[in-house]
């Protein structure tokens, strides 16, 4: 009796970490489930997806007439099933949701007028919700809310409280780069003279990547800069490039560039310190598109070719930009939405504005200019990050972020 007893324990101890060893290795789920809510059913459609940029939950939520799509971090161990109630607000063509998950979490809203998704912050003012939030278990105002309070720094007014903990902002002030981060912020010197026009500096991954400016008609080297550490390297050329050159794009962490007086496309390698040729006169030079290709070199010449991912999505667009889990764009009303690469054909309004200029999209934040602020849509509203009197003059280019 004591042996099987003792084999049923080894056996529910093996079941169990071979569960765990499944579990911890799981990369995606698919459930679709039902809840009731007031009498109409709740259809839900619940995805996890793990990869290396991303670590979520993506919902599609069917309730009447209305579809809802959210997504939310992986704070549930990938179990399934997670939403286990839905509360709901309507009044005449807006409708409201706000899932309640199997774990303690915050409460979110997500309204629908017409077809159209908004977030909460587009409908707090036109829509009294009081009422409907007081009913929420942990329902966070200030998240929705940009911070006035700031800080001077570098000629700056810097907004910390609008920034992410793990979130660095790194401006270009034509000798220097000065970076931004929640606890503090640092500057590095990259030239003795002013650079006033930014336009070969990039960010690669951790590595700004820049050339190293000498007053001479050519580079003889690249600069690496270390965001996160500060550290600067110089990447030398074995002959030296001409000033003429142009940025093709950043594929998997590497630079492109092209050198149009002597027809030769460059790969750079930031986090080896390192280049290659990928193109010349003989061999055509590299394009990529989603798929790599080669192209007749000339055309690198006559026009300045950009890298660019093939994007589709329904909706009519006038620029549109690729997030991790998003797309962003912009029609021609500049009216900005993202839709869900989940589910491209459910937009999410965001915000209008006719003034943004510079806009980029890093970790799924949606950042641009306006007058002289920066601005970041970070998922639940439009922040003021920071003030600079200079972008008033110059603004291309101007500033990065980087994630750690």
């Amino acid at each position: 009796m004591k042996k099987i007893l003792n084999f049923v324990i080894i056996l529910g101890i093996l079941l169990l970490v071979f569960q765990f060893g499944i579990n911890l290795f799981k990369t995606n789920h698919k459930a679709d489930y039902d809840i009731n809510i007031d009498s109409k059913s709740a259809n839900i459609h619940e995805e996890y997806l793990k990869d290396k940029k991303s670590d979520y939950y993506f919902f599609e939520v069917a309730y009447g007439d209305n579809k809802f799509v959210f997504d939310v971090d992986n704070i549930f161990n990938k179990q399934k099933k997670v939403i286990s109630d839905i509360k709901t607000y309507k009044k005449g063509d807006l409708v409201c949701i706000s899932p309640v998950y199997i774990k303690d979490t915050e409460s979110d809203i997500y309204c629908d007028i017409n077809g159209v998704q908004y977030d909460y912050s587009n409908i707090k003012d036109n829509y009294n919700l009081d009422e409907f939030t007081a009913t929420l278990n942990k329902f966070d105002n200030n998240k929705y809310v940009s911070s006035n309070k700031n800080s001077s720094i570098s000629s700056m007014d810097v907004y910390k409280e609008n920034m992410s903990d793990d979130e660095n902002i790194i401006v270009y002030k034509y000798k220097n780069l000065v970076k931004l981060t929640k606890p503090g912020s640092s500057r590095i010197q990259f030239s003795n003279y002013d650079v006033y026009h930014n336009d070969l500096g990039v960010l690669v991954d951790k590595y700004y990547v820049m050339p190293k400016y000498e007053n001479k008609p050519e580079y003889t080297g690249f600069l690496i800069i270390d965001i996160l550490d500060d550290d600067t390297s110089t990447m030398y050329f074995d002959d030296s490039i001409s000033t003429n050159i142009y940025i093709n794009g950043i594929v998997e962490n590497k630079l492109y560039i092209f050198d149009k007086s002597n027809m030769v496309q460059y790969e750079i390698d930031p986090k080896k310190k390192s280049y290659r040729v990928t193109g010349n006169s003989s061999t055509g030079a590299q394009y990529y598109d989603g798929e790599w290709s080669t192209k007749n070199i000339y055309e690198f010449t006559k026009t300045e070719i950009k890298f660019n991912n093939k994007i589709s999505i329904k909706d009519n667009y006038v620029n549109i930009y690729d997030g991790n889990k998003y797309y962003f764009y912009s029609n021609s009303n500049n009216e900005y939405y993202k839709v869900y690469k989940k589910d491209p054909d459910k937009k999410v309004f965001l915000f209008k504005n006719s003034n943004a200029k510079e806009v980029k999209v890093v970790n799924d934040n949606l950042y641009f200019i306006e007058g002289n602020n920066l601005y970041k849509y970070d998922n639940y509203s439009v922040k003021l990050i920071l003030t600079n009197k200079e972008f008033q003059y110059n603004y291309n280019n101007i500033y990065s972020v980087y994630f750690k």
